[in-house]
C-alpha cells in the first residue's frame, strides 16, 4: 500500500462506493416517502369514489326493488357483481335482500351499526372494501345500503388462483385477459436485467473510471521519479519534457519547475567544472615556468643539492600533483554509464594495482596481498575504475603499520530482497583507523583526519573524493568501517555486477 497508484485507486473506489450508498439511501428514503404519500392519497381518493359509487348503486337497487320488482332487482345486482366486482345488499325494515350468503359477515349487524348518521361507514378488510350508509327514499322511508367491493380482480384463467391471489402466472405471461408482454428495445432492456448484473456492470464501470483517474495521477509522478533518479545518478541533462504539459494542471507546473531546477543545477555544475578546469590549466603554466626557472637556478649557481631549492622543488611537485587530481576530479563526472558502456573485468584492474602498489611499498616492510579474487564483470570506464581502486589501495598502504599487510578481496554479494548481486572490492589496512564521527567525511574533498595525517604527510585530500565520485558515477557505493579493536580501516567498493564469469588466468583482461 505504499504505492500512490493503489492509494489513489482505493480512495476513488471507496469514495464512489460511499457516495453510491449514501445516494441510494437518500433516494430510497425520499422515494419511499413519496410512494407512501402517493399511495395514501390514491387510496383515499379511490375509497371515496368507491363509496360514492356504492351509494349510487344502492339507491338504484332500491328503486329497482320498489318500482320494477324482485327480478329486475336480482338482475341489476347480478350485473353489478359481475362487472363492478361489488355485491349490494339492502336492509329494509330489518330484512336483508338478497339473502345474506356471506359466511364471515353479518349484513344485519353491519346495517344496525350505522345508526341514524347520514355519513357512510367504510372498512377495509384487505380483500374487500365494506361501505355501509343509511339512506331515505323520496317517500321518507329509511333503508341501509351495504356494499362489498372486491379490491382484487377475480381469477382470469382456468378458474384457479391468479397472480393477484398468490397463484402462478400463465405460461409465457399469456392467457385470457392477459396481453402479450411488450418487447423492450435495446436501451430499455438494460433496466430489465437481474440486480446482480446491474451491480457487476456498475462495478466494472466504476473500476475503469477509478483506474483511469489513478493512472492519470501516478504516471506523471512516476515520470518525475525516473528523471530525478537519472539526475541523481549523474545525468544532469535528463528532463521531464513536455509530455506532462498538456493538462495544464498543478502536476504539469511541477514538471516545468522541476525541469527549470534541473537546468539551473546543470548550468551551475558545468560552470563549476569549467572554472575548476580553467584554474587548473592556468596554474599549470606558471608552475611549469617555475620548475624550469628552478632547474636553471640549480645549474647557474651549481646548487644541485641545496636544501632550500630542494624544498621548493618538492612543494612544486606536490602542487603539480594537486592540480592533476583537480583536473581528474573535474573530468570524472562527464561520462554517463548506460547499456552501451564497455564491460570491465575487475580482476585485471585489481591485479595491476596490487602489483604496482606492492612494488612501491616492499622496501617499507608493507605487503599488499590478495586474499580472494573472483572474476567479476561490470560496466564502466576501465581507466576511471583503475584510478579509484588505486587511490583506495594506496591509501591503505600508506597508513598501514610497517611489517603489516593490506588485505585485498574481490567477491560477489547479494543485496536486498530481490537477491541482485554486486561486485565487492574490500581493502583492509592495519593502520590507526578513523574516529567514527569522521568516517562520513572521508569522501569530502581536502578533508583530513588530524589523528592520522596532517599537512606534512604529503596527502592532498582528494584521493578518496575522486574514488567516491567515480564509484558513484558507476552506480556503486563506497563505505568505510573501522576494523575490530581499531586495528585498521576497512574500505569496500560495491558496484552493480554485469555478469559472473568462469575464466582462466589467461583471460583476466579488461574488455573494451
Amino acid at each position: 500500500m505504499r504505492s500512490i497508484f493503489f492509494k489513489l485507486i482505493l480512495s476513488f473506489s471507496l469514495t464512489i462506493l460511499l457516495s453510491g450508498v449514501i445516494s441510494a439511501l437518500v433516494m430510497f428514503s425520499f422515494s419511499r416517502r413519496s410512494i407512501e404519500s402517493s399511495r395514501n392519497d390514491f387510496l383515499k381518493q379511490l375509497y371515496a369514489n368507491i363509496t360514492h359509487s356504492v351509494v349510487l348503486m344502492g339507491q338504484s337497487a332500491y328503486m329497482m326493488q320498489e318500482y320494477r320488482g324482485a327480478k329486475a332487482f336480482e338482475w341489476y345486482i347480478s350485473e353489478i357483481q359481475s362487472t363492478m366486482r361489488t355485491r349490494i345488499y339492502l336492509c329494509i325494515d330489518d330484512t336483508v335482500i338478497p339473502k345474506d350468503t356471506t359466511p364471515d359477515l353479518n349484513i344485519s349487524k353491519l346495517a344496525a351499526s350505522v345508526g341514524a348518521s347520514d355519513q357512510p361507514t367504510v372498512k377495509d378488510t384487505g380483500k374487500e372494501l365494506i361501505v355501509v350508509q343509511r339512506l331515505f327514499s323520496p317517500e321518507g322511508h329509511s333503508y341501509v345500503v351495504v356494499g362489498l367491493h372486491q379490491l382484487r380482480p377475480p381469477p382470469r384463467w382456468g378458474g384457479g388462483p391468479g397472480p393477484e391471489d398468490g397463484g402462478p402466472p400463465p405460461p409465457n405471461g399469456r392467457g385470457p385477459g392477459f396481453p402479450p408482454p411488450p418487447r423492450p428495445d435495446d436501451f430499455a432492456s438494460f433496466f430489465h436485467l437481474a440486480p446482480e448484473l446491474h451491480s457487476l456492470i456498475l462495478l466494472l464501470i466504476a473500476g475503469m473510471v477509478c483506474f483511469k483517474l489513478a493512472k492519470s495521477f501516478s504516471t506523471p509522478l512516476n515520470r518525475l521519479r525516473t528523471i530525478s533518479r537519472q539526475i541523481a545518478g549523474g545525468d544532469l541533462s535528463a528532463r521531464v519534457g513536455t509530455c506532462l504539459d498538456k493538462s495544464g494542471n498543478e502536476i504539469s507546473e511541477l514538471a516545468r519547475d522541476f525541469d527549470y531546477m534541473a537546468e539551473r543545477t546543470e548550468n551551475l555544475v558545468n560552470a563549476q567544472k569549467r572554472l575548476l578546469l580553467d584554474i587548473s590549466h592556468e596554474l599549470r603554466s606558471p608552475l611549469a615556468r617555475l620548475n624550469l626557472a628552478l632547474e636553471l637556478a640549480k645549474k647557474h649557481f651549481q646548487a644541485e643539492f641545496d636544501i632550500n631549492l630542494g624544498r621548493i622543488g618538492k612543494e612544486s611537485d606536490r602542487l603539480n600533483d594537486l592540480i592533476g587530481q583537480l583536473l581528474t576530479m573535474a573530468r570524472s563526472g562527464g561520462t554517463a554509464i548506460d547499456g552501451t558502456t564497455p564491460r570491465v573485468l575487475l580482476a585485471n584492474l585489481v591485479l595491476e594495482v596490487v602489483e604496482d602498489v606492492g612494488f612501491e611499498t616492499r622496501n617499507l616492510g608493507k605487503v599488499v596481498q590478495i586474499f580472494n579474487l573472483e572474476e567479476l564483470t561490470v560496466r564502466g570506464s576501465g581507466e576511471q575504475l583503475r584510478q579509484a581502486i588505486e587511490n583506495i589501495i594506496r591509501n591503505g598502504a600508506y597508513y598501514t603499520q610497517p611489517d603489516s599487510q593490506v588485505e585485498v578481496s574481490l567477491f560477489s554479494s547479494a543485496i536486498g530482497e530481490s537477491g541482485s548481486r554486486t561486485a565487492v572490492l574490500q581493502v583492509r589496512d592495519h593502520g590507526p583507523g578513523v574516529p567514527e564521527d569522521k568516517l562520513p567525511h572521508l569522501v569530502e574533498p581536502f578533508f583530513r583526519v588530524d589523528e592520522a595525517r596532517d599537512r606534512n604527510s604529503g596527502g592532498t585530500g582528494l584521493g578518496l573524493a575522486i574514488a567516491h565520485q567515480v564509484i558513484q558515477q558507476h552506480g556503486g557505493v563506497l563505505t568505510f568501517t573501522n576494523a575490530p579493536d581499531q586495528d585498521g580501516l576497512i574500505v569496500e567498493i560495491h558496484l552493480p555486477l554485469f555478469e559472473k564469469q568462469s575464466l582462466g588466468p589467461d583471460r583476466l583482461e579488461t574488455e573494451t
